[in-house]
């Protein structure tokens, strides 16, 4: 599956001459979690993440080229603790995962990429509020003030993803990557376009897309995201 492998280049590309602090995924060192999301009012809240104006941005990408060859949590700007003021946001999530076997089942592989891409609604983080709308690939996130006092960070945060991604079974590695610098997360806006735009074309794919390359509305897509073609004419071979 190499369908996202230039949007992870260009994603750590963003981020190449950033200071960056690496965190090892430690199950130990996860956030407690809910069983439901919880409700924080504005009153408990200690801090907003991509709220009050300012920009998120939120998209998972799949790869088995190799990309992350271990678990772990990148942090670029400030942690939660330091933040001092409604600041920007990112959280993206890239995963290495087993071969998916898209050439054998398309349908079975795109949905377990769906089914993926799910598991970040149901990962709630006590004291930690995620509003997400899947329309604009925006994730805020309100931050109560009790979590804050007891030491939520991002890399307890990204640790209670991980162990959740690594219970759904395919997963191999794991990154997850969180921003809070303005002008990364402005760079990255783009990206998130272009998974969506990945995401739907798969889609046409597997409903049957036209045949004729140069009337569809996806031949940018499929120009640009290498093994999209192959996808589309293994599936007109089916």
């Amino acid at each position: 599956m190499k369908l996202y492998d230039n949007l992870i280049d260009s994603t750590m590309e963003s981020l190449s001459d950033r200071e960056v602090v690496r965190v090892a995924y430690d199950s130990v060192r996860a956030w407690k979690c809910l069983e439901d999301s919880e409700f924080i009012m504005q009153r408990d809240a200690g801090t907003d993440l991509g709220g009050s104006g300012n920009p998120s941005v939120n998209y998972t990408c799949v790869t088995t080229s190799g990309k992350v060859t271990e678990d772990e949590i990148l942090i670029c700007g400030t942690d939660i603790r330091k933040i001092e003021k409604d600041t920007a946001f990112a959280r993206i999530v890239i995963l290495e995962t087993e071969d998916l076997g898209e050439d054998v089942d398309q349908e079975k592989a795109f949905q377990a990429i769906r089914n993926l891409e799910f598991v970040r609604y149901h990962v709630f983080p006590e004291g930690y509020m995620v509003r997400v709308s899947s329309q604009s690939n925006q994730e805020q996130v309100r931050i109560s003030r009790d979590a804050i006092r007891r030491g939520i960070d991002f890399a307890k945060v990204g640790a209670s993803y991980i162990k959740k991604y690594k219970e759904a079974g395919l997963v191999r590695h794991v990154r997850i990557i969180f921003i809070t610098r303005k002008d990364i997360v402005e760079a990255l806006l783009p990206n998130a376009n272009k998974v969506d735009l990945i995401t739907k074309t798969l889609t046409h794919i597997l409903d049957g897309m036209p045949t004729d390359c140069g009337h569809c509305s996806m031949k940018p897509v499929c120009d640009e995201v290498e093994g999209m073609k192959e996808l589309h004419l293994g599936k007109r071979r089916v």
